[in-house]
């Protein structure tokens, strides 16, 4: 029964935290604050990583204890995931994951350029065409094919009129 309430005030422990954790994230994200992970999680993680810790030095853990973490974990995963959902729903986090995005770009688009350069370098010295070269030539084989299509249709055309002519005359003729 000892480890029962040991785990219990663990249990309660860590919901508590979760609790404060979650309002304190909640109202730093409706202010418009830029939240500081490291301050958010610091307290949460060194609390329960402390209780979790006396619990375990106090000899092997019971089957009951275990199944309480279980039970725990998949209470804060829920919980976890509906604060997570509530507050990826506002206009601050929306902001926010603009600006990180629109950074991320900034960053990736230059660094893409140059490699795509170098990448392009390396394949002319060692004599192999590019994907852009071979995409030009594909375009430029795409552009001759419609051209004798049209041709090959032009040709079709003037040899039904040809032989519309040559009726004609054989008519006249006969």
């Amino acid at each position: 029964m000892a480890d029962q309430t040991g785990a219990q005030q663990l249990f309660d422990l860590w919901k508590k935290q979760v609790e404060e954790g979650t309002r304190a994230w909640l109202k730093m994200a409706g202010q418009g604050q830029s939240p500081d992970p490291q301050a958010f999680w610091r307290p949460f993680m060194d609390q329960g990583m402390q209780a979790w810790s006396k619990v375990m030095t106090q000899g092997q853990p019971s089957p009951d204890l275990m199944a309480q973490w279980k039970q725990f974990l998949d209470q804060w995963i829920a919980a976890w995931s509906k604060v997570l959902e509530q507050a990826m729903g506002t206009e601050n986090f929306a902001q926010a994951m603009g600006k990180q995005l629109e950074g991320f770009l900034n960053q990736a688009g230059p660094a893409k350029k140059a490699a795509e350069q170098h990448i392009e370098a390396t394949l002319a010295g060692l004599g192999v065409p590019s994907r852009s070269q071979v995409v030009g030539i594909a375009k430029h084989i795409i552009a001759l094919e419609e051209k004798i299509d049209a041709v090959d249709d032009r040709i079709d055309t003037m040899l039904k009129r040809l032989e519309e002519l040559t009726a004609a005359v054989r008519k006249d003729r006969a």
